[in-house]
């Protein structure tokens, strides 16, 4: 997509969202009004390990992002980062990679999580707010070290990676660290002795810094790769989901409905949730951007994956099947979802239910709304009922999706009529950095708009 070009030489604030499938990059002005927009694929790919890219690639695909927004990167006065979490790549003390980047969902890690298991049993779910799996950052080092002649010395995660190759810094924030396996959330605080257990030091982690803070500036070396000016403060605005929240109209109480490659909900809290009981409810704790505050977090689907592969099977554009849903109306096909959740972890073209292409698709986005139902049920099972539902991401475009979750959830739908509410997070939290506002409440936000 072209980049809009300003036609005022005001400054603007740049905010990269660093996603699963795309990496996608926004110029704000001080109004809040979008000034330029590119993307470019995250170059993921098969490895003979997993699923993983290259260094040089991601600075690559980086550069591409940069490169689509044209020449008003002259103008930005602060970058803010935010991303997925627990994707990253081990340095050795040189600050040289030792190799890839290792996909968030890369299954790679099973050995050094039943090693954590055996040695803390379920205790450590309830320091680090999540039952471990190889999800986990510590997973992925624990094969690193394994399969390396030597022990990293740090593990940079792509928020954090995007933060060193613009500045040279390192460092990460606390709703980042909170996914890597090795964070007491609600300490707020590293755990040396997990580490020790595979054998490493917990500096191998960056230090954490609030969102907001100017955790570096573009350097010499940084400008000439992205051509951003030399100087401006650059910071981490945290994990995706969370980092789209703040970017967005949403109250404290209203339960967020991220709806991305992975769909997931979310409700924010300002003291330290049940830990026990959460983990009961298939429920993960994880640490507010900033620090002041804790978040709930419910897995609902891998919702993107799975549309755009029933998408591909129908031969259809989403925004035209969403059409033909709506006219199918009631009539709608019996989609297993997990059946379909299998087939793309598989990498095999899903088997789709009989019927027409809007019966299918509207059976699909039924199914999936009622997924993002038993996550909001999870949620508001642990902090008491929500009077309103919130959306951002790609899915919140879709009408009929939208309309299905009003339904099943009985509560109002809103979507943000900002796009890109996590690139629009991560510019927000870079005018924190540029001294703009002195924090998230004193930016200008998106206004929500209803689903009918």
């Amino acid at each position: 997509m072209p980049a809009a070009v300003s036609t005022a030489e005001e400054p603007l604030l740049l905010g990269l969202d660093v996603g699963s499938s795309r990496i996608k990059g926004v110029l704000l002005d001080r109004a809040g009004e979008a000034r330029g927009f590119a993307t470019a694929k995250t170059p993921f790919c098969p490895s003979p390990d997993g699923v993983d890219m290259t260094v040089d690639a991601f600075r690559g695909a980086l550069a591409e992002v940069l490169a689509g927004l044209g020449p008003d990167r002259r103008l930005v006065a602060g970058v803010g980062v935010a991303g997925m979490a627990e994707s990253g790549a081990p340095f050795d003390g040189r600050q040289q990679p030792m190799g890839p980047i290792i996909a968030w969902h890369d299954p790679r890690g099973g050995e050094a999580v039943e090693r954590l298991h055996r040695q803390f049993g379920d205790g450590l779910a309830t320091r680090i707010g999540q039952r471990l799996r190889t999800v986990s950052s510590v997973a992925k080092l624990g094969w690193v070290l394994a399969h390396a002649d030597r022990a990293p010395s740090r593990w940079l995660g792509v928020p954090e990676l995007c933060l060193f190759e613009l500045s040279g810094q390192q460092a990460t924030e606390h709703s980042l660290a909170a996914r890597t396996g090795c964070y007491d959330v609600a300490a707020r605080a590293y755990m040396p002795e997990v580490a020790e257990v595979l054998g490493l030091s917990v500096d191998v982690f960056a230090p954490v810094h609030a969102a907001g803070e100017a955790m570096g500036r573009v350097s010499a070396a940084g400008a000439a790769w992205s051509s951003l000016p030399q100087g401006v403060p650059v910071t981490i605005a945290g994990h995706d989901h969370l980092a789209g929240a703040e970017g967005i109209a949403a109250r404290e109480d209203d339960l967020v409905n991220s709806v991305g490659t992975a769909e997931t909900v979310l409700r924010r809290h300002r003291e330290v949730p049940d830990i026990e009981r959460s983990l009961s409810l298939r429920l993960a704790v994880t640490v507010r951007p900033g620090g002041a505050g804790w978040v709930v977090l419910s897995s609902a689907a891998r919702a993107g994956l799975i549309l755009d592969a029933v998408a591909r099977v129908l031969g259809r554009a989403p925004r035209d099947l969403d059409e033909l849903a709506e006219r199918a109306g009631e009539a709608a096909a019996e989609v297993d979802v997990a059946a379909l959740r299998a087939s793309v972890d598989a990498g095999t073209e899903p088997e789709l239910p009989p019927g027409s292409p809007g019966e299918i698709w509207n059976g699909l986005l039924h199914a999936l709304a009622a997924r993002t139902a038993a996550a909001a049920d999870r949620v508001t099972s642990l902090l008491g009922p929500s009077h309103r539902t919130v959306v951002f991401g790609g899915g919140s475009a879709s009408d009929p999706w939208l309309r299905a979750k009003a339904t099943l959830l009985q509560l109002p739908v809103l979507r943000s009529a900002a796009g890109e509410a996590v690139a629009r997070g991560a510019a927000i939290t870079a005018g924190t950095a540029a001294g703009w506002w002195p924090g998230q409440h004193g930016a200008p936000v998106a206004a929500l708009e209803p689903v009918r």
